[in-house]
């Protein structure tokens, strides 16, 4: 438990809600649908200003496809996001550095070509 209170002490459990919330490109709506509460309660945990039970951490861990220990910044988050093209995968660090209009106008390429491909 004393690993839970540095934890949250330290602010990496808000931190990483809020990094793996961007990176899969989602609201905090949309996580406080997927664990029901609200986005108000969303907003607090990213700011440390509210602790999430052991359950909502469980949840959150789930729906990011985490652990619970890489979610509370214990072990290193597994590659097993990244693309195994590790070429591919700079090009998408670079993405994160473009204006937001230019990530818009990527993001529609590829799904485009995507949607050309099914």
């Amino acid at each position: 438990m004393a690993w839970y209170i540095q934890n949250m002490e330290n602010g990496k459990l808000g931190h990483n809600i809020k990094n793996l919330r961007k990176q899969k490109g989602w609201t905090q709506m949309d996580i406080a649908d997927k664990i029901g509460c609200t986005q108000g309660i969303i907003t607090a945990y990213e700011n440390n200003l509210k602790q999430p039970s052991v359950d909502k951490i469980a949840l959150l861990a789930n729906v990011f496809g985490v652990s619970t220990d890489e979610l509370l910044g214990q072990s290193e988050f597994k590659s097993a996001a990244q693309p195994k093209n590790p070429k591919l995968w700079k090009k998408f660090e670079v993405l994160q550095h473009l204006p937001q209009q230019d990530k818009r106008m990527v993001f529609k390429m590829i799904d485009g070509l995507v949607a050309q491909r099914h």
